[in-house]
């Protein structure tokens, strides 16, 4: 059988469903669901979309599903993430964005689960991220220096980027404040089934 290719829509589907089915075994309208509940302001799907990325994400062995009957229900598919899946759900989770742009996109649904691990897990990943942010600061400030005068527009460009490093990075402080110094409000992890 040959693995189906998913056109590649969101840099993280695939790592928000993991994320969820390593909580817990969940159907895919249950997935749908949360995903709609808890992520909808950082990640969307649509149901035919998510059903399509489970069957992908089967063929390539990240998760395993089977058939379950309950009371008179009819019959639904539980989908259980695979020791593969997990894997790359953790490598996911340590590794920080390396691009800004990739950052906004990334960052809130590996937030959204350092949270529901608790306030270590939080801090690791904010100061991972704050680590790959420095780096890409201290790389853009050298090409605006390298700019210099003679090139106005790519400096006024390196500076705007500069600029949104900076706010990332005042941001990734106040998330330490409230997430792990601070009193936090954090979402707990619930079964989907």
């Amino acid at each position: 059988m040959v693995a189906r290719q998913l056109p590649k829509r969101s840099l993280c589907a695939e790592q928000v469903v993991l994320g969820l089915l390593n909580e817990a075994p969940a159907h895919g309208y249950a997935l749908f669901a949360r995903i709609r509940s808890d992520l909808v302001d950082v990640w969307q799907v649509g149901m035919n979309r998510l059903y399509a990325l489970l069957e992908s994400m089967e063929d390539h062995g990240l998760i395993k599903g089977h058939i379950e009957q309950t009371g008179n229900r009819p019959e639904r598919r539980v989908y259980h993430i695979t020791a593969k899946g997990r894997r790359q759900f953790e490598a996911w989770m340590h590794a920080p964005s390396q691009s800004m742009r990739d950052m906004r996109v990334e960052f809130p649904p590996k937030l959204y689960f350092a949270l529901h691990r608790g306030p270590q897990d939080v801090a690791e990943l904010i100061q991972a991220q704050r680590n790959a942010c420095r780096m890409e600061l201290a790389r853009i400030t050298g090409r605006q220096r390298d700019a210099g005068d003679r090139d106005a527009y790519r400096s006024l460009v390196y500076d705007f980027r500069l600029r949104q490093i900076h706010a990332i990075l005042e941001w990734l402080d106040a998330c330490e404040a409230q997430c792990v110094s601070g009193p936090a409000q954090q979402p707990t992890a619930r079964p989907t089934r």
